[in-house]
This record gives C-alpha cells, sequence and structure tokens, in this order.
C-alpha cells in the first residue's frame, strides 16, 4: 500500500503461524424454516517486530557463507538395484541421459534401457 511515512522501514520476525478463536456464522430467514450455521477459524501469523527505522537506511544483512561440496558421483561408482526404483525416478534417471521414447516406456523397458 501506500506508506504513512516516506522511507520508513519495519523487520520482523515470523514466530508461528496458527488459526484463531471459531466463529460462528449463523443466517436465518424469519417465517420460511431456514437457518445454516457455520463456523470459521481464520488462519493467523505471530509476528515480533525487531526494529523500525524511520530514515529508510537499509540494515546491512550478514553475508551467508557457501558451502562448496563435491558433485556427488552418479550411479558409476556404486550399481543400484533398479527395481527398486519407481518409475518417475528411471524417467528422470533416462531423461539425464538423454534416452527418447520414456514417455510411452513400461517400468522393464525403462530397467534395460538404463542397464
Amino acid at each position: 500500500g501506500a506508506p504513512a511515512i516516506d522511507g520508513a522501514q519495519v523487520s520482523a520476525k515470523v514466530l508461528k503461524h496458527l488459526k484463531g478463536d471459531k466463529v460462528i456464522v449463523f443466517k436465518k430467514k424469519r417465517r420460511k424454516g431456514y437457518r445454516v450455521k457455520n463456523g470459521h477459524r481464520q488462519a493467523l501469523t505471530e509476528i515480533v517486530i525487531e526494529g523500525i527505522t524511520a530514515s529508510g537506511a537499509k540494515k546491512a544483512e550478514p553475508k551467508k557463507e557457501t558451502k562448496k561440496t563435491e558433485p556427488k558421483k552418479e550411479t558409476a561408482a556404486e550399481p543400484q538395484d533398479l527395481s527398486k526404483l519407481t518409475v518417475a525416478v528411471l524417467k528422470e534417471m533416462a531423461k539425464a541421459k538423454g534416452l527418447e521414447g520414456i514417455s510411452s516406456m513400461k517400468k522393464s523397458d525403462l530397467i534395460a534401457a538404463l542397464s
């Protein structure tokens, strides 16, 4: 929306998500025998305001350290039992290898093509 103070910034932290108290919604049309009773619980988010800056100066965020991990070697190092994998996983493996026509293959066909 439109800020009331230009350049103001609020920093907050989400504590938890919860549901509010139940609100009963009762509808009735008199002399017609029409009655409807509904309940509603609003989804709420509990937050803590950590700081308010009026000047608009942004706080320097701490730089996250990136951990470089060695790429995991695929199935070449350790042969897997392909029959225990699902068809979706087998199709992903076949797509990674560049096989064509995998959409019409059955599980046994995929295992034979990947072996």
